[in-house]
């Protein structure tokens, strides 16, 4: 093996180790979305909270809302709601360390929610690692070419 194929060679590897950390990196990003944040996100896509999260989460997000959220939208008495509605079903049913109802906490690799990884981003890593694949492929059989 030649030097410029050892170049080459070492080169997609080092490729290939930023690509995969980037994508475990966003990947740790993405699981790290605390509660009170995902309570935020359910009432920002349509106006109330639908999932139905710890106790904890509902309070929390109602202590760290940031202030324009406070005064001009209605988040503050959609969580309040949701959180009287947690609070009788968790009355009612005598648990309170339920997370139900499309409150994704775990897989980062969900089909939608918060904590899924962008597809799109995804495959365009593993297209532009197709084309410099390529690309170096190329280059490397036209420097053996020129030599022989």
């Amino acid at each position: 093996m030649g030097r410029t194929a050892r170049a080459s060679a070492g080169f997609f590897v080092g490729l290939a180790a930023v690509t995969v950390s980037f994508a475990l990196a966003g990947e740790a990003k993405a699981a790290g979305v605390r509660c009170e944040e995902k309570v935020l996100t359910d009432w920002s896509d349509n106006g109330r909270v639908d999932g139905v999260y710890p106790l904890h989460c509902y309070q929390d997000a109602l202590a760290k809302m940031p202030t324009d959220l406070r005064d001009y939208t209605n988040a503050t008495d959609a969580i309040e709601h949701a959180l009287t509605r947690a609070l009788s079903s968790e009355s009612m049913k005598g648990s309170s360390s339920r997370v139900a109802a499309g409150a994704d906490t775990g897989s980062a690799l969900a089909a939608n929610g918060p904590t899924s990884l962008p597809l799109p981003l995804v495959l365009l890593a593993a297209v532009s690692l197709v084309v410099l694949s390529a690309g170096g492929f190329g280059y490397v059989v036209r420097r053996r070419r020129s030599t022989d």
